[in-house]
């Protein structure tokens, strides 16, 4: 399913895990007690549904 407006990148896709992904990367090296798998990210398009929340974990074995 993909969803509609603006952001039409699938939940599990691999876009969607570099936005995932990057900000959970740099939250877990600026503060050091945060892992990686502890960071959730929401996608929030201008229109359409929110994705969210996700975690990197779900897209490290894709």
């Amino acid at each position: 399913m993909t969803p509609e407006g603006p952001y039409r990148a699938q939940a599990r896709d691999r876009a969607t895990g570099q936005l995932v992904c990057t900000p959970a990367s740099f939250q877990s090296v600026r503060e050091a007690e945060v892992r990686e798998d502890d960071v959730e990210v929401t996608i929030r398009p201008g229109e359409g549904p929110e994705l969210g929340p996700l975690r990197c974990a779900e897209y490290l074995d894709r």
